[in-house]
């Protein structure tokens, strides 16, 4: 005959009750720490814009390639360069120059684009030169406003202490030129009628 051993503890039992309520009592009065990504760094995309050094995350990003050919989209804002063609997808492209009031480049200048994930297709930035991925402390980021820099503030993420300029992909996927305001207007027109 087999006789059940006895259990290691129970919860009738005060001191296993005391130990586990003072076990995550320390616990929960730890400080907190800040999450994996934060202790590895914010990784980003380095690139190069008339000079300067420029980077997004990437987490934000679709894809990277050498830009081929941009067709002109004639009657939009001067922040769409164009639309390109990846892989028989017609994808717009941001003249980021102009967005930061940089120099364009040269004519002969190859560039590369990198496509931002935004809903429905990817968006791209014309590039000048694309560098490394590099990890970033989020916390050492220095603020546009704070900066004094004279970019348009609305782009700008922060900026290391390295001077490495990280871009608010949020911010330029907001952009007015990719949304179709016609389309907005007939929808809110079929709405109005059907109710």
């Amino acid at each position: 005959m087999i006789i059940p051993a006895a259990p290691l503890f129970s919860m009738d039992d005060p001191v296993f009750v005391e130990t586990v309520l003072k076990a995550r009592a320390r616990r929960l009065a730890a400080a907190r720490r800040h999450d994996q990504a934060a202790k590895a760094g914010l990784p980003v995309l380095c690139f190069q814009m008339a000079g300067e050094s420029y980077a997004v995350a990437l987490d934000c990003l679709a894809e990277v390639l050498p830009l081929g050919s941009v067709t002109p989209v004639p009657g939009v804002a001067r922040a769409l360069l164009g639309v390109t063609n990846v892989r028989g997808e017609i994808r717009p492209m941001f003249n980021l120059h102009h967005m930061l009031t940089l120099p364009e480049p040269e004519a002969n200048t190859r560039c590369y684009a990198v496509f931002l994930r935004a809903p429905g297709r990817a968006v791209g930035l014309r590039v000048e030169e694309t560098r490394q991925i590099r990890l970033l402390d989020a916390l050492r980021l220095t603020l546009p406003h704070e900066s004094g820099n004279g970019l348009p503030q609305r782009f700008i993420r922060g900026i290391s202490p390295e001077t490495l300029i990280v871009l608010d992909a949020q911010q330029i996927l907001a952009q007015d030129v990719l949304h179709d305001r016609r389309a907005d207007y007939r929808r809110s027109l079929v709405e109005g009628i059907t109710r």
